[in-house]
């Protein structure tokens, strides 16, 4: 029976969905037809304007024509009168130009194109072609986009002015009029009336010739032509044209009924699912009431059992068993809960209960026989369960058991962010302190008149008879005292500064704040920098600090970033390095440049090798510690590695030394490539 019904409901389902699918893909086919036209009416419109357009153009060529074809001297007033009312009812011309003999004489706008005038064609390479087609084939030609000398690029409609000689068969070749049009407009993205038009949809322009073959790709995605666009052929300008469309986002991969649609036949087929379903509980409710329970116990996250009022196992659900996979044989219908337990410590299911089964068997039978408030429980591999239990009014103890691993371990965590806060500030308050204890402490002694060489200065110029000597020794032993103090002062408020910086940078980089000024930039000269400015440092230490470079190369990286990571590494392995030598070097390689920082320090164990990357951590974070800083300079490193792109890892062992490694993408050839206009 159960079979019968649950085939029934599938055939239901399927039949209610195909039924959808097919109205579904019907308004879709209908929606894609309208949609067609509609990019159809579109491309009749803007094609009849563009024709429109050109004819008015050739209108014009043809009126010069006959100016010059009455007086050779062009008559510029009446010219200019026509090429005026021209640009003022056609925005999208930008300029009009006459070239007689193929020299421009005269080009409207006069101050947009000054430029223009005095130009030959034979001397615009981009402009020639079209121009030497104009006089070859006698007749317009459009032409673009092409590179303009105003600047930018452009459409030009090339007309030849042809003057007919007497008693010659072939008409005197003039020169050329050329209208400019702009890239922007050849479709007329705006209308008479200034609304925009066709702004939803992607035109493409070429001309073909008379055999059908391309002979030039004019304007927009020659892919156009090889989809699935709407495709219209025209005569124009004297050649065939083919001009493409479609809509700017693409044809519609559904139609606008299609989700209400879906949500229909998805939810009628619900409902029919349901109601054969329900149909079937009905015929078949008290055969499902036990099994439905059963499931349910089955089917809940937590682990469940239940005993009866005897303490014998009732039932059990599995979460329960793969929460004690040690008890899997023992857990039977029939068996105590006593023994259950006994047992479970006997083989280590309770790592509470090592060493102590007995006394904790008889806690636990107590908690059990007098359930009260949840507790947690420990299993084997560091998980935790919450325990709860509680009696039924028949008696039954019925227990649910929760895994609260991850929160135990969120527990651990936090409480471990809080120790590390702590320690942070300790850390914090140790390093501030030590700057300001310098500080306060020189200050003091400037500001202390007994000093020794205050009272020196001072004697030297209250005596009766002064020595210029003794002055000049007091003045200079009093300038070195002021000097060595001041000095102190400043590189103690320099250290406070760079712990300062290194807290701002962090919380701008925990916060994405953290803006990168990127462009090509020359390892070679960041790295010997570096070396450069630490050179002093690490001499000071008595370390000895190199540089060896593979070869030159550049990435696109923020300058003072990049440098900023390299010092951080340098000066790291110069504070944990107490003899020996570092040395920083470049390795490029064809898809990535290579530094490594190599020291010969005290080395890092196995297991800190990834923790010294994490904020507000070293290896030893006592506030006691031989060696200052905050623990942020290698996290800071390795974020800003990873905002470029990038990785920086490290190698090392106890007493061995250790190696940091940052690795950046090299440059893209055509991003070191000079930009062409």
């Amino acid at each position: 029976m159960s079979k019968i019904y649950l085939l029934l409901a599938v055939v239901a389902f399927v039949s209610a969905v195909g039924i959808g699918y097919t109205i579904i893909k019907s308004d879709y086919e209908q929606y894609t037809r309208a949609t067609r036209a509609d990019v159809a009416r579109e491309l009749d419109t803007a094609t009849g304007q563009l024709r429109n357009s050109f004819f008015e153009f050739e209108l014009v060529a043809n009126r010069i024509e006959s100016f010059l074809a009455v007086s050779p001297q062009a008559p510029m007033p009446e010219i200019s009168h026509v090429v005026q009312d021209l640009l003022e009812h056609n925005p999208q011309v930008f300029a009009v130009a006459l070239a007689p003999g193929l020299r421009i004489t005269h080009s409207y706008p006069e101050t947009a194109n000054r430029k223009s005038i005095g130009l030959s064609y034979w001397e615009m390479p981009e402009q020639m072609p079209g121009v030497a087609r104009a006089y070859r084939d006698r007749s317009p030609v459009l032409d673009g986009p092409v590179a303009l000398v105003q600047g930018g690029q452009g459409y030009l409609l090339r007309y030849p002015v042809l003057i007919p000689r007497a008693g010659v068969q072939l008409d005197k070749f003039w020169g050329i009029v050329s209208v400019g049009i702009s890239a922007e407009s050849l479709f007329g993205e705006r209308t008479a009336g200034g609304e925009e038009a066709a702004a939803g949809y992607s035109f493409g322009l070429r001309e073909l010739y008379p055999d059908g073959r391309v002979r030039h790709h004019l304007h927009g995605d020659p892919a156009l032509f090889e989809g699935d666009a709407v495709i219209r052929e025209m005569n124009m300008l004297g050649s065939r044209w083919l001009v493409a469309a479609e809509p700017r986002e693409g044809w519609p991969r559904y139609s606008p009924q299609s989700p209400k649609l879906i949500a229909f036949t998805l939810i009628g087929a619900l409902v029919l699912l349901v109601v054969l379903l329900t149909l079937r509980q009905v015929t078949a409710r008290g055969e499902r009431a036990h099994a439905l329970l059963r499931e349910a116990i089955d089917c809940i996250d937590e682990g469940f059992i239940a005993f009866d009022e005897q303490d014998r196992l009732v039932t059990v659900n599995q979460r329960y068993i793969d929460y004690h996979p040690k008890l899997g044989d023992l857990v039977q219908p029939g068996i105590s809960f006593e023994a259950l337990i006994r047992e479970g410590a006997r083989r280590g299911q309770f790592p509470e209960a090592v060493g102590r089964e007995d006394a904790w068997v008889a806690d636990r039978l107590a908690r059990f026989r007098s359930p009260g408030t949840s507790f947690h429980q420990q299993l084997p591999g560091d998980r935790w369960i919450k325990v709860t239990e509680a009696r039924t009014p028949h008696g039954y103890t019925v227990g649910v058991r929760t895994d609260v691993t991850a929160e135990k371990r969120a527990q651990a965590e936090a409480e471990a962010t809080d120790r590390e806060k702590t320690e942070f500030l300790n850390n914090v308050s140790h390093e501030l302190r030590t700057p300001l204890t310098v500080i306060s402490g020189r200050a003091a002694f400037l500001q202390h008149e007994g000093m020794p060489q205050t009272r020196r200065l001072m004697a030297a110029l209250a005596a009766e008879e002064r020595d210029a000597e003794e002055i000049a020794a007091a003045v200079d032993a009093y300038r070195l005292y002021v000097e060595e103090q001041s000095g102190r002062v400043l590189t103690s408020s320099q250290h406070m500064l760079r712990l300062v910086e290194d807290l701002l940078d962090w919380t701008r980089v925990e916060r994405g704040q953290l803006e990168l000024d990127k462009g090509m930039v020359q390892v070679v000269d960041i790295a010997k920098g570096v070396v450069d400015d630490l050179r002093s440092e690490a001499e000071a230490k008595g370390l000895k600090l190199t540089y060896r470079s593979t070869g030159a190369a550049e990435v696109v990286a923020d300058r003072i970033r990049l440098t900023q990571v390299l010092y951080n590494l340098v000066s790291n392995a110069i504070k944990f390095t107490e003899a020996g030598r570092i040395m920083l070097t470049v390795d490029v390689a064809p898809e990535a440049v290579y530094f490594s920082v190599e020291d010969t320090g005290c080395g890092i164990a196995p297991e800190d090798l990834e923790r010294i990357f994490d904020r507000f951590r070293q290896v030893d974070g006592s506030a006691t510690r031989q060696r200052g800083g905050l623990g942020l300079g290698l996290a800071i490193a390795r974020k800003l590695a990873e905002l470029h792109d990038g990785s920086l890892s490290v190698e090392s062992a106890p007493g061995e030394g250790s190696v940091f490694r940052l690795s950046l993408p090299r440059a893209e050839a055509e991003m070191r490539a000079p930009c062409s206009a």
